[in-house]
């Protein structure tokens, strides 16, 4: 019977350790300020360049802004386009970059975008939070402000 259960342990420990990787792009972060916020990760759409999709989700109205994912080459920033039309156009979106760090608070923003096993636990978008305020002053909604995100779940 011991030998039984020496037989099953590593399966059983490989199956725990692949349901807890959790890449960027199956991440859902929530704003630290708790206002309701989820910045939603996917994997990018089949045949083009990028790395990734994303929205964030308001639970008031639903999709406020979807972007896409891209990351530089060289360094690796990684990079949200503003996608507020329904085709890509690069050249007349607003980027905003985006850097992750640990539950320490140094630097995990990924060298290559898809290699990651672990999404960071901690999101900053640079520049979101002003974009947000001329765009949707007004709004019934909270406005976004200049928010860390939390990594919350693996979709």
């Amino acid at each position: 019977m011991a030998s039984i259960f020496v037989l099953w342990m590593p399966a059983i420990a490989g199956a725990f350790a692949s349901e807890a990787s959790c890449p960027i792009t199956k991440s859902v972060y929530r704003d630290g300020d708790g206002t309701g916020f989820e910045l939603v990760f996917w994997e990018p759409p089949v045949g083009t360049p990028f790395h990734g999709t994303a929205i964030i989700n308001h639970p008031q109205h639903k999709q406020i802004y979807r972007f896409i994912v891209s990351q530089s080459s060289g360094y690796g920033s990684i990079w949200l386009t503003n996608q507020d039309k329904d085709t890509i156009n690069l050249k007349n979106d607003r980027s905003f970059g985006i850097t992750f760090f640990d539950r320490n608070f140094k630097s995990a923003t990924p060298l290559w975008l898809g290699k990651e096993t672990d999404s960071p636990k901690y999101a900053i978008v640079a520049d979101l939070g002003s974009h947000d305020y001329y765009r949707r002053r007004g709004s019934t909604l909270p406005l976004l402000g200049d928010v860390i995100w939390i990594h919350d779940r693996c979709q």
